[in-house]
């Protein structure tokens, strides 16, 4: 029997849902602009790539190393175990200790919930989690909204009494002009 699994992955600073695309470790939020780091359990495979490929001639048992501690990293950092994933994240890499700090900071702060139908979880459940994404734009639209009509009604004002004095002008010396006839 094979499973769909399907997971949702939000940023860490403002919360917005991300899809990230084929191939990619880290992409800026659409939303926010802040930078991600997309999770090796989330990350899709690259649809582009091509049979001679810039990983040809790499060590692959090596790399596959580095992906399950890298998952490891993440699943320590989502559980709150920060200081285990800043010590496992410099054991094998050559990031600065501020930057791996960033990093973890940023994958346990991030979250991410797991969809595997037959497993209990139904439209029902996802329910409210798309909810609260649709509350967020309706509450960012409407206060945009209320934004922009006010300073469009501010712009009218300036000119309405920018132009008042000028139009009782032209029409003073039309009636003026008129009136010597």
């Amino acid at each position: 029997m094979s499973t769909l699994s399907m997971k949702l992955l939000k940023c860490p600073a403002c919360g917005g849902p991300i899809d990230p695309p084929g191939g990619e470790s880290a992409i800026k939020c659409p939303y926010c602009g802040n930078a991600v780091v997309i999770p090796e359990s989330l990350r899709k495979p690259d649809q582009k790539q091509e049979q001679g490929s810039i990983f040809s001639g790499m060590d692959s048992s090596a790399m596959s190393g580095y992906g399950a501690q890298w998952a490891e990293v993440v699943q320590l950092a989502q559980k709150g175990q920060k200081e285990e994933a800043l010590k496992k994240y410099l054991g094998f890499s050559t990031i600065s200790e501020s930057d791996a700090k960033h990093t973890v900071d940023a994958l346990a702060s991030s979250q991410v919930y797991e969809f595997t139908p037959g497993s209990g979880y139904t439209s029902a459940n996802i329910a409210p989690i798309m909810a609260s994404y649709a509350d967020t734009a309706k509450s960012v639209t409407k206060w945009s909204m209320w934004l922009s009509c006010g300073i469009t009604a501010f712009v009218m004002i300036i000119i309405i009494i920018t132009v008042i004095p000028v139009l009782i002008g032209v029409a003073a010396s039309l009636w003026a002009a008129f009136s010597s006839f």
